[in-house]
């Protein structure tokens, strides 16, 4: 479990043997657990067993547990989304003969990764990848959705990679759908910064029409005969 090579902590060894568990010895649920486990009240009973052997509370096995899942997930949407997002533009730039900007790798300031332009056809590409055939999480910020909304070239890109990280299935996500379900502030007091949408699969569109015809043509369509 890679448990001698974690770095020095003051955590309690219950806690870093825990952790170890969950990050390098993932049980199946693990990668669903913010689906699946609520609360403590969720927990596996084999998970809360292990705690009870390592004298720890099932309260205490829960928090380790967030924290835990959150570091990973957020390892491996970092790796995945920059995978999915050079894989895009080289697909675009070497089947195309549009300009393929990679706007993302000099700021972040455009709210979308990747321009698009190809004669009248212009394209604003915000890239979500997974590597996930039955789930679909996208991770917006207020800013990508206040640009979404002002944008009329702006699209959300689906992009379905596989486990060596080479893009099966492109598709996209409607703006009105994302539009009618953001957060909305209830008080000019406290703001939404961020916010984690789960799409459900018959909402993605099987491809990204922005890119007209010759665009669509070099992207494989999100949904095949085992992927629906």
């Amino acid at each position: 479990m890679g448990l001698l090579d974690f770095p020095v902590s003051d955590a309690p060894p219950a806690s870093r043997i825990l952790g170890a568990i969950f990050e390098n010895a993932a049980p199946m649920w693990f990668r669903d657990a913010d689906q699946l486990v609520r609360s403590a009240d969720d927990l596996p009973i084999d998970i809360v067993n292990a705690g009870e052997a390592l004298g720890v509370g099932v309260g205490d096995v829960y928090e380790q547990l967030v924290s835990s899942w959150g570091k990973v997930d957020t390892v491996v949407r970092e790796q995945v989304g920059a995978a999915g997002e050079v894989a895009l533009v080289e697909m675009l730039r070497n089947g195309t003969d549009g300009r393929v900007d990679h706007v993302s790798t000099w700021s972040d300031g455009f709210g979308y990764d990747i321009a698009f332009r190809q004669g009248p056809i212009a394209a604003h590409l915000e890239v979500k990848s997974t590597t996930r055939i039955g789930r679909f999480t996208a991770y917006l910020s207020r800013h990508e959705c206040e640009v979404m909304l002002r944008d009329r070239q702006w699209v959300l890109v689906a992009v379905r990679m596989n486990s060596d990280l080479e893009v099966i299935g492109v598709g996209s996500v409607p703006k009105e759908w994302i539009a009618a379900n953001i957060p909305r502030d209830s008080t000019s007091s406290i703001s939404w910064a961020s916010c984690k949408v789960e799409v459900p699969s018959a909402v993605v569109e099987d491809s990204v029409p922005q890119l007209g015809l010759e665009g669509l043509g070099v992207l494989p369509p999100w949904r095949t005969n085992a992927h629906t």
